[in-house]
Parts: structure tokens; C-alpha cells; sequence
């Protein structure tokens, strides 16, 4: 929570512990670091109990180079672990999968993407693999290029193109992804290609389901019951 009203609507849904949402530098949400404090009192006021803080500091997942990326990510730290001296609680929630292995201020990391991983994470060299791809089918070849049936509608698109291995992706239309083969007359009309979102987030929640596969084997069907969250 970050203000009066989230405070006063807490206390009334029920809830019973919460933390402080702080302003680490993304202008999102979050109180500034030093009305923290005064936050956190107003909600022991209303009978909460106040875990801690939580910052994120989101703008820096991507910052290069790594020298300048924990610079930074110190800086922002160091506003929330003011927050949190005037706060109280155990917690201090920051950190995402850009920052995770140099947020060494944090005793909760909030890194989620790692799990699947995108191109846009799977550009900074982390230890983590793809999991993640979405399953097309080409319907078109020419010459030199070819069309399968993945396109805006079904991929997260705000940070880029998507990829597809063993080809050079040329763009993304409402329902189609346009790409050109590195071995010319490889690909024909009916072959299945995985299409490696850039942003993950976004892309899953566009789906029904998710399928869970060894090879070519599918093992499970999950739903995604948050599906245009």
C-alpha cells in the first residue's frame, strides 16, 4: 500500500498483514521513501500489521553495463532501506530477474520471468533457459520468406519482436509473423515453428492454456485463470 485510501481499503477487505509500497525511482506505484513511515503508522492504526516495504526498481532490469547496473540498483536501495528503518517489519521486497543477482539489499526477491524467460531477459546472459514458446503453424512460403500464424494477437509485443530459432524474424502482423529462413527451402506450409516471445507476461496472459512438454510428448494442460489480466 502506498496511501490513506489503500490503507483504509485494506482494512476494510479484511486483510490483516501488509506491507509498504515505496517509490525506489520507477514512476509507478509507491509512497515516497519518506512518508514510509508515516504510512506504516497510520496502518497499525487500523489494526494492521506491517510486514515491511517492498520497492521496485523495474527501470534497471535492462541497465548496462553491469558496473552501472549495480550502482544504480544501490542507489535505490538505499531509499528503500530508509523507508524501511522508519517503517519496521522483517521484509524488504525488491529485486526482478534483471537485478536479482545484484540486489544483495533485498531479503525477498520478487523475480517472476525467470521461470519461462523471454529474448529480452535471455539477451543479458542469464543462467536461466527458454521454457516458454509459442506454437505455430507456417501457411505461406515464397521465396525467401515465410508466414506462420502467430502474430500481435498472440504475443507480447512491447519489448520487440519476437524470435524464432533458425530464422530471421522480419515483423508481426495482427495474425501472422513474417520470417526468412537461414537455410532457403527449409521450411515448407504445414511445419510447426516456436516462436520465443520477447515479453512473457503479456504473452501468457493472451492464452487459454499453457502445455507442458517432453520433446513432442505433451504432459499436462495448465489454464491460465488469469487469462487478459
Amino acid at each position: 500500500m502506498d496511501s490513506a485510501e489503500t490503507v483504509a481499503a485494506a482494512a476494510a477487505g479484511g486483510l490483516r498483514e501488509v506491507i509498504i509500497d515505496v517509490n525506489v525511482g520507477l514512476p509507478r506505484c509507491g509512497c515516497p521513501p519518506d512518508r514510509a513511515g508515516a504510512l506504516a503508522g497510520l496502518a497499525r492504526e487500523h489494526g494492521l500489521r506491517v510486514r515491511g516495504v517492498m520497492g521496485y526498481e523495474g527501470h534497471l532490469m535492462m541497465a548496462t553495463p553491469a558496473a552501472e547496473q549495480v550502482r544504480l540498483t544501490e542507489e535505490a536501495m538505499k531509499l528503500l532501506l530508509a523507508a524501511h528503518a522508519d517503517v519496521g517489519g522483517d521484509l524488504v521486497s525488491a529485486g526482478g530477474t534483471g537485478t536479482y543477482a545484484v540486489n544483495t539489499w533485498a531479503t525477498e526477491i520478487q523475480a517472476g520471468s525467470y521461470a519461462l524467460m523471454d529474448t529480452a531477459y535471455g539477451s543479458l546472459g542469464l543462467p536461466f533457459a527458454q521454457a516458454l514458446s509459442v506454437l505455430g503453424t507456417v501457411i505461406s512460403v515464397s521465396d525467401g520468406w515465410a508466414v506462420a500464424d502467430v502474430g500481435l494477437k498472440s504475443l507480447g509485443m512491447d519489448h520487440g519482436n519476437p524470435s524464432i530459432p533458425g530464422a530471421a524474424v522480419w515483423f508481426c502482423s495482427d495474425e501472422h509473423i513474417t520470417f526468412a529462413p537461414e537455410v532457403a527451402g527449409s521450411v515448407r506450409v504445414g511445419d510447426r515453428v516456436r516462436v520465443l516471445p520477447a515479453h512473457v507476461d503479456p504473452t501468457v496472459a493472451m492464452h487459454e492454456a499453457m502445455y507442458l512438454v517432453d520433446g513432442q510428448q505433451v504432459l499436462e494442460r495448465w489454464p491460465v485463470d488469469l487469462r487478459g489480466w
